[in-house]
């Protein structure tokens, strides 16, 4: 009986490995991406707030008409974002304003579904920006098993009239990042993209070895697919003679895989 599905379990293997290698991320986008309120013209809404800190809407204001604004010693803001793709690749950004001798930070956390941190915090940070909002901006890839992520607004050294603010908080999938089955079809929207990516969510980040593949091609594709993007005559070689019979065979397996 277990001879019968030797030649599925060899297709299911050869999908895992090449649907590992031809994937595409969507990429959603606003103007905070992920975040709630990134710019706290609502209030405190989407923020979990602790200790002296609130809206401002008056001085320094980077963007709109407020600000978030620590007042005091220990004060802070966290916001949570839920449904991050686990090995996913990720933009932080935000802007700081920080006067006397405080510093200000804006940290990210990635957890799991028990909230056990995966990584070390990241972190951005300005002191005495000089009367001036300074941006800060990385990217990041979120740890395997990642179902959360946790963004914390925090100062330290403050003193009386120190003053501390936040606006333009954001974090999303990073714009760009050609993939190379995007590159293939010229659009992340194709309809054929959406069997890798079910496979990707529903086998390949579910299993220690298929989730490793996927970090492997997250690290390698990009360079690969920009070259495919720029060049159309291997765009068609790479889309009917890779990219399309993978997703075929994972059309063809999705009853076996598919539940």
């Amino acid at each position: 009986m277990k001879r019968r599905f030797l030649p599925i379990t060899a297709l299911l293997v050869l999908a895992a490995v090449m649907s590992t290698i031809f994937l595409a991320i969507p990429m959603p986008a606003s103007a905070g991406g992920m975040v709630v309120n990134q710019s706290f013209e609502d209030g405190l809404t989407g923020w979990v707030v602790s200790g002296s800190a609130g809206q401002v809407c008056s001085g320094p204001v980077h963007a709109g008409t407020c600000a978030a604004e620590i007042t005091g010693a220990g004060g802070s803001l966290t916001q949570e974002i839920s449904n991050v793709t686990a090995l996913g690749r990720y933009q932080l950004w935000g802007w700081i304003y920080a006067a006397g001798n405080a510093t200000g930070y804006i940290e990210l956390d990635f957890l799991d579904a028990s909230d056990t941190l995966l990584s070390p915090t990241t972190v951005l940070s300005a002191t005495n920006t000089g009367g001036t909002y300074v941006e800060g901006n990385t990217t990041v890839r979120a740890p395997l098993n990642t179902t959360h992520a946790r963004i914390h607004l925090v100062e330290t050294g403050w003193v009386s009239g120190d003053d501390v603010r936040f606006d333009e908080i954001g974090f999303n999938a990073p714009a760009g990042g050609c993939f190379i089955a995007t590159a293939a079809y010229g659009t992340d929207t194709a309809q054929q993209l959406d069997f890798l990516r079910e496979y990707r969510d529903q086998v390949l980040l579910k299993d220690p070895l298929g989730a490793r593949f996927v970090y492997l091609y997250y690290k390698v594709s990009p360079p690969i697919a920009n070259y495919i993007a720029e060049h159309p005559a291997l765009r068609t070689v790479v889309r009917e003679a890779l990219v399309e019979p993978v997703v075929s065979l994972t059309k063809l397996t999705q009853g076996i895989w598919g539940h």
